[in-house]
């Protein structure tokens, strides 16, 4: 595991190459191009406005930078998770082709989610000040978590990368899932009074993303510390780095003959 580590940043050029490449395809033949990182958070958000707020006369005056900042970071999560399926199968003629560490392919796929983030908070930024967010030294936190969102990111696409490769079906149950979490995750509510007080303490511990997305919100804009049960999704994430890197160690030779 270690080594792996130590020869994905031996070539990072490799991997800088590669998101530059994936960048460029995926905006391929697209009129706006890179436009489109800052349209389609902006739209999605559009979307959930008037179905939260005008259609259920839900949320309140600083509902739409609260779901902009948890749109971005869930985008985030999602997108690399459906870039990490056919991340190595997609790969193919490079594979087998040319030997390096094939953990750089779904890592790129984070980067390149990372930057859509980037992109995103162009927008929240002048958000933040039109909705009157709160400004505190608690914004400092906000790289510390970026980082938890990444090391847990990095574990569950090293395993969607694997049995994707296997799976050509992954994809499809993955759409599934990731619109389950979705709405299992405060995004479009918030957690304080939603969740049932019985079930509260157990829905902040199972839910990685209940924390983590309280804590973005509580950061930027309510100008309050991280949510307490950031905790229990950093150590989620944690050990989904762990056991991530093992399975994708273990199994990454065998990758190379499945393609």
């Amino acid at each position: 595991m270690i080594e792996q580590l130590k020869n994905v940043w031996q070539r990072r050029e490799l991997l800088y190459y590669i998101v530059k490449l994936q960048m460029k395809a995926e905006n391929k033949n697209k009129v706006l191009g890179f436009v489109w990182s800052f349209l389609d958070p902006l739209l999605l958000l559009l979307v959930y406005i008037v179905l939260v707020s005008m259609i259920f006369k839900r949320g309140g005056p600083q509902f739409p930078v609260l779901l902009f900042i948890s749109l971005l970071s869930w985008r985030w999560f999602a997108s690399s998770l459906q870039r990490s399926v056919t991340s190595v199968s997609s790969k193919a003629g490079l594979v087998q082709s040319v030997r390096f560490p094939l953990a750089v392919l779904p890592l790129s796929g984070i980067i390149i989610g990372f930057f859509d983030w980037l992109f995103g908070f162009v927008i929240l930024v002048p958000m933040l000040f039109i909705f009157e967010a709160s400004f505190t030294v608690n914004i400092l936190w906000l790289p510390v978590l970026l980082i938890i969102e990444f090391i847990g990111t990095v574990g569950a696409c090293l395993i969607v990368a694997v049995v994707g490769t296997y799976l050509s079906d992954l994809g499809n149950i993955l759409q599934f899932l990731i619109r389950l979490g979705f709405y299992l995750s405060p995004i479009l509510y918030s957690v304080q009074g939603t969740i049932p007080d019985r079930l509260f303490g157990l829905y902040m511990v199972l839910n990685p993303f209940a924390g983590l997305l309280e804590s973005y919100k509580n950061v930027l804009i309510l100008g309050a510390p991280p949510n307490e049960y950031v905790l229990a999704g950093t150590a989620i994430g944690c050990v989904a780095f762990i056991v991530g890197l093992w399975y994708f160690s273990r199994n990454e030779y065998r990758l190379v003959k499945a393609i």
